[in-house]
């Protein structure tokens, strides 16, 4: 008697947020069978299940992901396609491992039928989503169809879908997670950025190493790397690095001399000594924004790009929402949102990259990271801070501890924290509030940017002087 086999043609797609409905469009539009599940129950989520389920696509809401929905078609599954929030140890993603069923993500997907396509791959700790868009914006500006994907926020099967319809895309510019990274087998982008590095997600990651090994996983696939010299730990481990090119924000002849691109003393950006344009045409301000606009200055003259092409497409360029973004100021008070700011790094920086003591607003989730040294920065650099959410109580003994003895007020809820906030800055006459939650946003929020918009309605609505 003959076997009998089934043809492994279901894929199944675990979640239905961006990246899961976009799997979802695409594989269906290439005549793949394909089953949703998603363990919660939201208008958004409805909404994308009307659709899917309008083009064929079979959507099952309120259903966990546990081995068992599995076991009727385990002989069948092509794909399990996973939400980067899955950890690939989670229990029922071993099960199906240990039945030989493959596990992979919505980038594996989008590079797998966008291989034709030439890439940008772009990791690291902080930085990574500004010199995403800050590439994507520069390119774009030069005719180049070159769409800013992957973390930022548009999923990359998005761009499989378009060129369905023959849309031409020269370059996909992608910002790339640790997460997304871990779970793709293979990635080769043409160029491959590593903006900065330092401890995060070790939750997921348990051990720095690993944290490392994933990033630079990305680095050793690309045909062409570029490294940031002003990050400490890729410096130092500039000897375990695959060959690229380096840059540096810092004025100075012992590191210009490692490095070929740097600013030079009169404020030019420099390609290995050749002056490109003046950065006075930048409008970002701080030290990391630098390092970032090099980045990006690097991969662009490696795509072809004059000084002048790049230097012009600057002049209108903007700051992402929820990054350090000036979201009202008036003769007497400047707030600025930065909700971006997820880790303790991201506030040190920002606190850095404005001149004068600000007020700051943090909160949320903590995470592991050197919280030293932002003890250390949040004393130069404020002059109160108001604290929120779930680690308020952690975070204000890390204060203390540290020795900061300036006014440290704590509130349930950022709606609380605000109306205090505008309180004390209109009795005291202080100048700028900065919102850097330095954690992440889970705690409360569906994510920083939810966290940011929220923050921004609750100033609308403030009684500001």
């Amino acid at each position: 008697m003959k076997e009998n086999i089934k043809t492994k043609n279901i894929n199944y797609v675990i979640g239905l947020g961006r990246s899961g409905f976009w799997a979802a469009k695409y594989l269906n539009s290439i005549k793949k069978k394909v089953i949703v599940i998603e363990s919660e129950i939201n208008k958004e989520i409805y909404n994308y299940k009307n659709e899917l389920e309008s083009i064929g696509v079979k959507v099952e809401l309120d259903q966990s992901f546990e081995f068992e929905f599995f076991t009727k078609n385990i002989n069948e599954i092509e794909y399990v396609i996973i939400s980067p929030g899955i950890s690939l140890e989670h229990k029922t993603i071993i099960k199906l491992k240990e039945k030989g069923v493959k596990i992979i993500g919505e980038v594996n997907i989008g590079w797998n039928n966008l291989k034709k396509v030439k890439w940008v791959g772009i990791t690291g700790t902080n930085g990574k989503t500004t010199v995403t868009h800050l590439l994507s914006h520069i390119l774009c500006s030069n005719n180049l169809k070159a769409p800013a994907a992957g973390n930022i926020g548009t999923p990359i099967c998005k761009y499989a879908y378009d060129q369905n319809d023959n849309l031409k895309i020269d370059w996909i510019i992608a910002e790339l997670s640790s997460y997304q990274i871990e779970i793709a087998k293979r990635i080769e982008p043409q160029i491959g950025i590593w903006t900065t590095f330092t401890p995060d997600h070790l939750e997921r990651h348990k051990t720095i190493q690993n944290y490392f090994n994933i990033k630079n996983k990305l680095l050793k696939q690309s045909n062409y790397r570029i490294y940031n010299y002003d990050d400490k730990i890729l410096r130092e481990s500039s000897n375990v690095l695959s060959k690229g090119i380096w840059i540096t924000s810092n004025v100075s002849d012992d590191i210009n001399q490692k490095c070929d691109y740097w600013i030079d003393k009169e404020g030019f950006v420099i390609e290995r000594g050749i002056k490109l344009f003046d950065l006075g045409i930048f409008n970002l301000t701080g030290k990391h924004n630098i390092q970032n606009l090099l980045m990006a200055t690097a991969a662009a003259r490696k795509i072809g790009l004059s000084s002048l092409q790049i230097s012009e497409s600057l002049k209108s360029y903007k700051q992402l929402p929820h990054r350090l973004e000036t979201i009202f100021k008036n003769n007497n008070i400047e707030i600025i949102n930065d909700s971006k700011a997820t880790n303790f790094d991201s506030t040190i920086a920002s606190l850095n990259s404005i001149s004068n003591s600000s007020v700051l607003i943090s909160g949320g989730r903590i995470k592991t990271g050197n919280y030293k040294l932002w003890v250390d920065t949040v004393i130069r650099k404020t002059d109160a801070i108001f604290l929120y959410g779930e680690s308020c109580e952690l975070i204000k003994n890390y204060l203390l501890e540290g020795g900061y003895r300036k006014k440290i007020i704590i509130s349930n809820s950022l709606k609380d924290v605000v109306s205090k906030v505008i309180e004390y800055t209109n009795k005291e006459k202080k100048k700028i509030i900065l919102f850097s939650p330095s954690c992440s946003s889970f705690d409360q929020f569906k994510d920083y940017e939810e966290r940011g918009n929220i923050f921004k309605y609750l100033i609308s609505k403030s009684n500001l002087s």
